[in-house]
């Protein structure tokens, strides 16, 4: 994607009250729904089953350290810091660097893994929420479509490995 890209896609939301109320929605409470169903699934596992807890909050919070960790060292910018634009970020001062991969994304993806652990049907709506969440980032010109796709696949990979036996 280039600069003009970019600047029709926010373009587009930005016209629109509505739309941009959607982008809102999806970028920004759509993670802490997914956050907050995953709190719950935490105090759940811990009062039902306390010899899964480790793993149920191990494993997202590796995905969460790993990706953090692989953020600082790759140093990616931003689309809007290489393409100078002004994106669409729902706060005062949007971040400088640290692009690659999405965080939101690896950690929306890793989180639907874990509840599909604890419900399959569950899961797959997390999934999806994921999968919006991932979108929105790159609607909101804050990733790359590389950015989210491989914090995706990051989660989704670590998530099923690490809870492979609890989901199928």
């Amino acid at each position: 994607m280039n600069r003009n890209a970019y600047l029709k896609m926010t373009g587009f939301f930005k016209a629109s009250r509505q739309r941009y109320n959607l982008l809102f929605m999806v970028s920004r409470v759509f993670p802490w729904i997914i956050a907050g169903i995953y709190g719950i699934l935490c105090i759940l596992t811990a009062l039902a089953w306390p010899g899964r807890l480790v793993r149920f909050m191990g494993v997202p919070l590796a995905v969460f350290l790993l990706v953090t960790a692989a953020r600082v060292v790759i140093h990616r910018k931003r689309p809007y810091e290489t393409f100078r634009f002004t994106p669409i970020t729902f706060q005062k001062k949007p971040k400088k660097g640290k692009s690659f991969p999405s965080r939101h994304t690896a950690s929306a993806a890793v989180i639907a893994a874990a509840c599909m652990s604890f419900d399959m049907q569950l899961g797959q709506i997390l999934l999806v929420m994921a999968v919006l969440v991932a979108i929105s980032r790159v609607l909101c010109g804050v990733h790359y479509i590389s950015d989210v796709a491989a914090g995706f696949a990051f989660g989704i990979i670590v998530g099923i490995i690490g809870f492979y036996p609890f989901i199928f």
